[in-house]
């Protein structure tokens, strides 16, 4: 869903724990294997998963990155997003983990200014991507 001039929602659900979703965001090897939209990129992450702490992904040439502003295992993750190719401000990104019967939902949001744009898509496809990994 896309929220005008704040951003969008995008929501998940899925056949698996809490904690096997929530490492797919903070393993490096795990969010490797799914976060770039292009699969025929090859990835490496650094995170360094704590309040305050830097996290990296290099997708061939292009590389992203942020801090993490908020980590509470294994419900919430909010961090900063930030391309090192461009002069746009970072934007934030919320993820929200919940149990769900016996599947867990993930709700990502990314806020974003009208300049900003252009996230979803490529968020889009990651999470098709991580919907193959964890269904």
């Amino acid at each position: 869903m896309t929220l005008p001039g704040l951003g969008f929602t995008l929501d998940r659900s899925y056949a698996a724990t809490p904690e096997r979703v929530w490492a797919q965001w903070t393993d490096p090897e795990l969010l490797a294997s799914w976060f770039c939209p292009n699969p025929d990129l090859p990835t490496t992450c650094d995170l360094d998963v704590r309040p305050g702490g830097a996290w990296r992904v290099v997708m061939g040439e292009w590389a992203v990155g942020g801090r993490y502003v908020e980590v509470s295992p294994v419900t919430r993750l909010v961090f900063t997003f930030d391309w090192e190719h461009d002069d746009d401000p970072p934007t934030t990104v919320t993820v929200e983990i919940t149990r769900d019967g016996d599947r867990t939902r993930l709700m990502l949001a990314h806020e974003e200014t009208g300049a900003d744009g252009g996230h979803e898509e490529g968020w889009t496809l990651s999470l098709a991507r991580l919907d193959q990994r964890l269904d």
